[in-house]
């Protein structure tokens, strides 16, 4: 089965769980890979991109087992990317050696909210830089995130990127019903569009809208129509 820092992660950690998680539509038969319903797998859709930038994506526990969740697409698309569950008070070497790291300059990615600003440096562009530019994104529900930013002391010091207001949003999957709250995968793509990486900006973004269509149709067990996303996704295929 095709695997990345998520799925290797995702696995372990269902290996060590003691009880299933149960997501809603725990009926449906759904691929290993993508989670998605068997008849409406994407993995046949599944682009791979490069850019100058690093991801890392930050997972709440609970996150890494949702077929919903749409960092994952992320790491699909750029396999090189890292993942680490939070931990509040432990976070891993792993982690801990990219933040510390003297050749990159790090930026959690979260959207703005006056409590962070108070307490931390935020900007809203990312620097032309000699060093490594690192995003991290914070993958969880809008709480989850709030907790994980504002609990984790080894945090404090990361400059934090805050998103244009501009973005639009298109999630239609899971809707926080707040206007500035954006999935993971949007997040990516804004940051990509930012730094000026266009054309993996759009991978990701025709990836997402494909993740979308194919995820309600998984909810309404019908086929999805095939758009202009999945035709431009044909020349990424990894």
């Amino acid at each position: 089965m095709y695997s990345n820092n998520y799925t290797l992660l995702r696995e372990l950690e269902l290996k060590k769980s003691t009880k299933p998680f149960l997501a809603k539509g725990k009926s449906v038969k759904r691929c290993a890979a993508c989670q998605m319903a068997e008849k409406v797998c994407i993995c046949a859709w599944r682009p791979q991109a490069s850019c100058n930038l690093d991801f890392v994506l930050l997972m709440h526990r609970l996150e890494l087992f949702k077929p919903t969740n749409t960092g994952r697409l992320i790491a699909d698309v750029f396999p090189e990317s890292k993942v680490y569950l939070w931990n509040r008070c432990e976070p891993e070497s792993g982690l801990l050696k990219i933040l510390n790291d003297p050749l990159r300059e790090c930026f959690i990615v979260f959207p703005y909210q006056s409590s962070v600003e108070r307490s931390r440096k935020v900007v809203q562009n990312i620097p032309v830089s000699d060093k490594k530019i690192t995003l991290i994104l914070l993958d969880g529900s809008w709480k989850q995130c709030s907790r994980m930013i504002m609990l984790s002391r080894w945090l404090d010091n990361a400059t934090c990127l805050s998103l244009p207001d501009t973005l639009v949003k298109s999630y239609s999957v899971r809707d926080s019903g707040k206007s500035d709250r954006f999935s993971t995968a949007e997040a990516a793509v804004s940051c990509l569009t930012l730094s000026g990486e266009i054309q993996a900006a759009e991978v990701l973004r025709h990836y997402f809208n494909v993740f979308n269509l194919h995820y309600l149709a998984t909810r309404g067990c019908y086929q999805p129509v095939l758009t202009e996303s999945h035709q431009a996704l044909q020349q990424y295929m990894g």
